[in-house]
């Protein structure tokens, strides 16, 4: 909520409470909700307390997982904060797929007297050795104490992978409610029941091979990929989703890391 207007705090709060008195009068759990939203039971407490003001879409979906009508809180949803370009009024109608902007870099704001060529330029260079920077920071494969990836067809690899939450007000805190779950199956729902462990924003993880078929996952800022990597943390294999690392980190990682054998 920081950097928002009293009136907008005060109307992302009335914004939870009819969100949570809904989910109430459905008699339905965080939990089952979800499953069925794809949304952390975390951050469905921040939204019904009005912490965290979630994107229509989401706002959409939880009144049609609970059985009521969008429109009646989309007033509510805008008072709480402008509407973006990338979020439509929604009367209901199938949305039209299209590839997924990456996300603004804040400190291109610092990029002062570049012209707009130039700050994009800069900008994918510094992305660059962002990713080849993280994938120096670990051993090269065979090294002593390196364990080798299960076998696939894009061969053998080893790499950094940074956890990206896109909940701003999460990428600072260490807190049970900005926690994010690693899994012990990508085959399996991303929910309570299958999380294995926690990480948060930023926290660095050796990656060992992706798969790109498992169940699709969905961020609050509802964007979606079915791409897992399989870490190693504390001598066990898990599993990150694809959509809690940068757009730009993933691609690479796709690129230089195997297929997860089968």
């Amino acid at each position: 909520m920081t950097g928002r207007r009293p009136d907008q705090r005060a109307a992302a709060r009335r914004l939870g409470e009819a969100l949570r008195s809904l989910q109430q009068r459905s008699g339905r759990t965080l939990r089952s909700l979800e499953a069925q939203v794809r949304i952390s039971d975390s951050s469905l407490s921040r939204y019904f307390r009005g912490e965290t003001v979630p994107t229509w879409p989401v706002v959409r979906d939880l009144c049609r997982a609970m059985q009521a009508d969008p429109a009646e809180y989309r007033a509510l949803w805008e008072a709480a904060g402008p509407a973006r370009p990338d979020e439509p009024a929604d009367t209901g109608a199938p949305e039209a797929a299209g590839p997924s902007p990456l996300p603004r870099l804040a400190w291109w704001r610092r990029l002062r007297g570049l012209s707009r060529r130039r700050a994009v330029a800069a900008a994918a260079v510094v992305a660059a050795g962002l990713v080849t920077g993280l994938l120096l920071l670990l051993p090269p494969p065979g090294a002593p104490g390196t364990e080798p990836p299960q076998g696939g067809a894009g061969g053998s690899g080893d790499a950094g992978v940074l956890v990206h939450n896109v909940e701003q007000v999460c990428q600072k805190p260490r807190t049970n409610e900005c926690a994010l779950s690693l899994a012990y199956s990508p085959y399996r729902p991303y929910v309570t029941s299958n999380s294995a462990d926690r990480v948060w924003h930023q926290d660095l993880l050796r990656a060992r091979c992706t798969v790109a078929d498992g169940v699709t996952v969905t961020d609050e800022n509802h964007k979606h990929t079915s791409i897992w990597i399989q870490v190693t943390r504390d001598g066990k294999h898990l599993w990150l989703p694809g959509i809690r690392v940068r757009p730009d980190h993933l691609s690479e990682l796709t690129a230089v890391l195997p297929a997860c054998a089968p």
